[in-house]
């Protein structure tokens, strides 16, 4: 058993009015991990599952499981995204998130859905892991 913390802090002197200073910490018991991983996407559309990769399988992990993806690319406006979408049980792709370069995700994931990367620019790298408890 391991526990997965994380912690978020969100401080800025120039967005409000006011100095924002936030830091939320939690942490997540889980006994299994996909193992930190970083592969090349090759595809570049969300119709073409050729050179997409695979994040995170649906029911591999029992609910709820956390999922970690970063992009290590250099920030760039339209080159080197990673769009990452849900596959349902219907099999409808749904487009839900774009991680520029230097950008990171941590998701809370009900399991039920396949995670999926293609990305704006071919051989962009991504950096994954899931935890949780398997199914």
């Amino acid at each position: 058993m391991a526990t997965l913390s994380s912690t978020l802090t969100i401080s800025s002197t120039n967005i409000t009015s006011d100095t924002l200073n936030m830091t939320t910490t939690t942490d997540f018991t889980c006994t299994h991990t996909s193992g930190i991983a970083r592969k090349a996407i090759t595809s570049t559309a969300i119709g073409t599952a050729s050179g997409q990769v695979t994040i995170d399988t649906a029911d591999e992990f029992a609910a709820p499981s956390v999922i970690y993806i970063k992009n290590p690319s250099t920030y760039h406006a339209s080159n080197n995204i990673i769009y990452c979408f849900f596959v349902g049980a219907d099999g409808t792709d749904r487009h839900e998130l774009q991680i520029h370069g230097g950008q990171f995700a941590y998701i809370p994931s009900s399991s039920d859905a396949s995670l999926k990367a293609y990305t704006s620019t071919s051989g962009t790298v991504v950096e994954y892991a899931v935890f949780g408890t398997l199914a």
